[in-house]
């Protein structure tokens, strides 16, 4: 991986005050930091306002949508495998 050598400089204290190697250290915060865009991509978060017109949406009654049903009856544009 190429770093500027302010970066190198940086990352290398940093590994030292932690007590790893450059490569435990880029490697440890990597894998912290995928987890957490990975997590983020997993969850969604809503005010408790708009949780509320989630669930009753929900609980409503079916609404008949022709247009869906029309279009889920199409045999799709795409190939199949």
């Amino acid at each position: 991986m190429r770093v500027s050598d302010h970066q190198e400089r940086v990352l290398r204290a940093a590994a030292d005050l932690s007590g790893e190697t450059l490569t435990g250290f880029v490697l440890s915060v990597a894998t912290e930091r995928a987890e957490e865009v990975l997590e983020r991509t997993q969850r969604i978060s809503l005010s408790s306002e708009a949780f509320k017109r989630f669930v009753a949406a929900l609980d409503a009654p079916v609404q008949e949508m022709p247009t869906l049903r029309r279009y889920a009856r199409k045999q799709s544009p795409i190939p199949a495998r």
